[in-house]
């Protein structure tokens, strides 16, 4: 390489630059630097905070679980209860509801099943869950002749099932809630549906035929 070429070399000018440049502005890059390191850490932090959190809460709704299988229900119901309180939007706040919904339904407690809906609408990110929570609020609503709405959740609850079973549970759980608004229209419409798909398990579609001969019969009276 000629000493002229040496003299331009653009790489060896461009790590003088950032010698140079570091040299002037030691303050500004050493900032710069900090800022990196305290987000990084600050991430792992948040990390390892949430996996602890997690832990928690799976480890102390076991605890109720176990609580709750040797009969102690009135003490496993309040372990739930921390755990929806103190650690929400985690799988072990996700179990102590299903623990908790069971209970005020077992009990017919419609007031506490309506309160555990409300209060953590929203928490619930498993698919397969989330779908029997908006199920369970569709029936809520149904048993209180709030058709529009129990149709709305139904229809949640159809869109996020996956399976082929829980999707037609949810088509059925809507045909019969247009048949106690009289609109046996609709309700034909869904039960052929169901009654068509060569998927449909033998028990769902002798429900829907069954169905599919009272709405008719309910159009000629």
């Amino acid at each position: 390489m000629k000493k002229e070429e040496l003299r331009h070399d653009p790489v060896r000018e461009n790590i003088v630059k950032g010698v140079q440049y570091f040299s002037e502005n030691t303050g500004t890059v050493l900032q710069v630097f900090a800022a990196i390191a305290i987000a990084v850490g600050g991430l792992s932090y948040y990390n390892h905070a949430g996996n602890i959190k997690m832990e928690n809460a799976s480890h102390l709704a076991g605890r109720a679980q176990n609580t709750f299988i040797n009969g102690n229900l009135d003490e496993a119901n309040v372990k739930f209860e921390r755990v929806l309180a103190d650690y929400p939007n985690t799988p072990g706040a996700v179990q102590s509801l299903v623990y908790l919904l069971n209970t005020a339904i077992s009990n017919n407690n419609i007031t506490e099943v309506k309160r555990l809906l409300s209060e953590n609408n929203g928490a619930i990110d498993d698919p397969r869950v989330l779908a029997a929570f908006y199920k369970l609020q569709g029936d809520v609503a149904r048993n209180e002749a709030d058709f529009a709405s129990a149709i709305k959740y139904f229809q949640k609850a159809q869109n996020i099932g996956s399976e082929n079973q829980s999707q037609v549970d949810c088509q059925l759980n809507i045909a019969s809630t247009f048949l106690a608004q009289n609109n046996y229209e609709n309700a034909i419409q869904i039960l052929q549906e169901i009654i068509d798909n060569s998927d449909v398990g033998f028990n769902e579609k002798n429900i829907a035929e069954e169905l599919l001969a009272y709405a008719k019969q309910k159009m000629r009276i």
